[in-house]
């Protein structure tokens, strides 16, 4: 996947507390935290009117600006020198941590601009906001990807989320990234997906099938209950691979 890491001038180093060391690419991986529960509180040096909130809970880094009340879940992904670039579900570059770990925020300034971390822990975040409107978001994965398989694509099943619709938007968000994922790292995977169905289920899980990419997760738990990019990636390789 290739991620657009030459933009801006280099971030001047700051130091990272020992006690609040900013996540990388094998801290989430890992699915286990040693450090206390809380948010980090960020100066973001390319913003004039504050910074945010940082936080990483197992696998997953969440992100709170200030003054907005939406919560990103981000997606860490490896880059250029040991860096660790972290993407929102729609793909857009938001953060990258450097080897030596310092942060560079993209939220307000597209060349890149240091954000300096403050000492101290805040209360943890509360569990992520997911703002897309559910009708909205199937029509825009059903574009993106009938454009990524290079025929039509239907999706199916949101309809049983009626009343979870946000997290519904969420999940079909996740499954773009992670087909967009798949194809730049083994060619064109996508195309052989003819249908995408969306269902509940105990745990998450992703399954292809005989051109059907079948995406189970559980709205009654909104850490656990998601799938990640990276599942879908990895399924849509291996049926490649398999042939």
């Amino acid at each position: 996947m290739a991620v657009g890491l030459g933009v801006g001038a280099a971030a001047p180093a700051f130091a990272q507390s020992p006690e609040m060391p900013a996540p990388t690419f094998a801290t989430t991986r890992s699915q286990v935290s040693t450090l206390p529960p809380g948010a980090v509180r960020y100066d973001d040096l390319g913003s004039t009117s504050g910074g945010f909130l940082l936080e990483q809970r197992g696998s997953m880094v969440l992100l709170q600006m200030d003054g907005s009340g939406e919560i990103l879940t981000l997606v860490p992904v490896p880059g250029a020198r040991g860096d660790t670039v972290f993407m929102d579900y729609r793909g857009r570059t938001v953060l990258k941590v450097t080897k030596a770990g310092n942060v560079v925020s993209y939220l307000h300034d597209a060349r890149g601009a240091p954000a300096d971390p403050r000492q101290g822990y805040l209360p943890p975040l509360s569990a992520p906001a997911m703002t897309a409107a559910l009708d909205t978001m199937r029509a825009s994965a059903v574009s993106e990807l009938t454009k990524l398989a290079g025929h039509d694509v239907t999706v199916w099943g949101t309809q049983s989320f009626t009343t979870r619709e946000a997290f519904a938007a969420d999940a079909l968000s996740i499954l773009v990234l992670g087909v967009r994922n798949a194809n730049g790292h083994a060619g064109r995977a996508a195309a052989k997906i003819d249908k995408v169905t969306l269902r509940r289920g105990k745990a998450p899980s992703v399954e292809f099938k005989d051109g059907e990419l079948v995406i189970e997760v559980n709205p009654e738990d909104p850490w656990g209950g998601r799938v990640t990019p990276e599942d879908v990636s990895r399924v849509l390789t291996q049926s490649r691979a398999s042939g």
